[in-house]
């Protein structure tokens, strides 16, 4: 009994629930056809729904399943439900091309891969106009194309670029080891202080270079000034033996007394090569490098006091030379009056047998100037005067040079002649002059 009750309320909840579909399906299915039939479209006949026949349950005592009879319409048959957008999505217009300026072809729009490292302004690349008006010179008839772009560039070239200089002439055989000067230096006529400067030796290059010189150099002030501060200047270089360019230079500068920017400076040069130098400058604790392009004649303050005491320059003859004094750059032009009379004779000049019309001058000027050679506005520009034996010792008699307080002058003092060379270091100079002819001894009187 209760199966039986349990197997007729299910059928009854199976027919409920199948009614219950099929109506909103039907709904569903009216609502959607509504929605798609077009606004102008032809109204049709619809065919009226059919009738529902009314369902028979049947009960399979073996399976106890549940049996509706197919008794749908066939229109209704296969039916889903479509959804179709009424508009369609909304598209952008096209941008417009941008607008070319009249009167000047297009430039193609690729990288040429053009960087300009010196400030320059690079010429435009899209090709010149056929006709150049507006830019007629009187007398001169027009012209047009590429001639008319090549005789009137539009680039205006700006940059600055090094001085082409020439390369001193070799040098370095005037520089024999052993020899050592030792001057005074006077201010107003009282001395002020002393400096040495002498070739020490002849060393070969490291790693199989060239033989090189090695130079040294030492200042310190005494007398009054000493009473005010103290200053100990110390230098030693290597320079080329065949041509006297600089290779290494290093210098210490100790100070006491009176207050400065520092009390000890260390300076190490390494040239590399004629036109490049690296700098590693050292005050106190505190420590920079930089590396600079220099001119190719640039010497350091030894070397350059070298290459003055080589000249032989006539009356009126003029050369130039650059050094560089720790990170200073100054241009040094020498002007050459030819031999004078030296009435400022030092006495360690006539004992060393040189007359006193036997001494040429040089005049010049010390400039500081930038890297490309040119002076700094706002910095002095100070005279100098050297006095040079003709002899062939060559020997620096004295020196002058105006200063921003007065005139100091270096006065020699003590000379210490070169070593006697072997023949593996002698330095190769010059060719000698061949000696003069002597005449043929003719037969004697009678």
């Amino acid at each position: 009994m209760s199966a039986a009750l349990a197997a007729l309320a299910t059928s009854v909840l199976c027919a409920t629930a199948t009614v219950t579909t099929w109506s909103m399906a039907g709904k569903a299915e009216a609502r959607t056809s509504h929605s798609e039939a077009p606004a102008n479209a032809t109204p049709t006949a619809t065919a009226p729904a059919p009738t529902t026949a009314p369902t028979t349950t049947a009960t399979t005592p073996t399976t106890g399943a549940t049996t509706s009879p197919a008794t749908t319409s066939p229109a209704t048959k296969d039916k889903s439900v479509r959804i179709t957008p009424s508009k369609q999505p909304r598209s952008e217009p096209p941008p417009e091309p941008t607008p070319r300026p009249e009167g000047r072809l297009a430039a193609p729009e690729i990288d040429l891969g053009f960087f300009a490292t010196d400030g320059s302004r690079l010429p435009r690349v899209e090709p010149p106009n056929a006709l150049v008006q507006g830019r007629d010179e009187p007398g001169l008839s027009p012209l047009v194309g590429r001639s008319g772009e090549l005789a009137r560039p539009p680039l205006v070239d700006r940059s600055r670029r090094l001085r082409a200089s020439p390369r001193p002439p070799d040098f370095g055989f005037t520089l024999q080891p052993g020899e050592r000067f030792k001057y005074d230096i006077l201010f107003g006529g009282n001395p002020t202080g002393i400096a040495e400067a002498g070739v020490v030796s002849r060393e070969p290059g490291p790693n199989g270079s060239p033989d090189r010189l090695r130079l040294e150099g030492f200042a310190r002030t005494s007398g009054v000034v000493a009473l005010l501060t103290t200053l100990v200047y110390d230098m030693a270089a290597y320079v080329d033996a065949k041509t006297g360019a600089p290779l290494e230079t290093g210098s210490i500068t100790r100070r006491e007394g009176l207050p400065g920017s520092y009390k000890r400076r260390e300076t190490t040069t390494t040239f590399f090569g004629r036109g490049f130098v690296e700098i590693q400058d050292k005050r106190d604790e505190r420590s920079a490098t930089q590396r600079r392009r220099l001119p190719v004649d640039t010497f350091d303050p030894l070397s350059i006091m070298a290459w003055v005491r080589s000249l032989d320059l006539k009356p009126g003859e003029k050369v130039k030379a650059y050094g560089l004094d720790g990170t200073v750059l100054l241009r040094v032009d020498i002007t050459g009056k030819g031999p004078v009379r030296f009435e400022g004779m030092p006495p360690i000049g006539t004992a060393l047998g040189i007359a006193p019309d036997q001494v040429q001058q040089f005049e010049g000027s010390i400039t500081r100037v930038d890297r490309y050679g040119a002076a700094i506005p706002g910095k002095k520009s100070y005279k100098m005067r050297v006095w040079v034996s003709t002899d062939g010792r060559r020997i620096p008699l004295a020196v002058e040079s105006d200063i921003w307080f007065g005139v100091v002058r270096l006065v020699l003092t003590q000379y210490d002649p070169p070593r006697p060379q072997t023949s593996s270091q002698a330095p190769a100079g010059p060719p000698a002059r061949p000696p003069a002819a002597v005449p043929a001894a003719g037969p004697g009187p009678g």
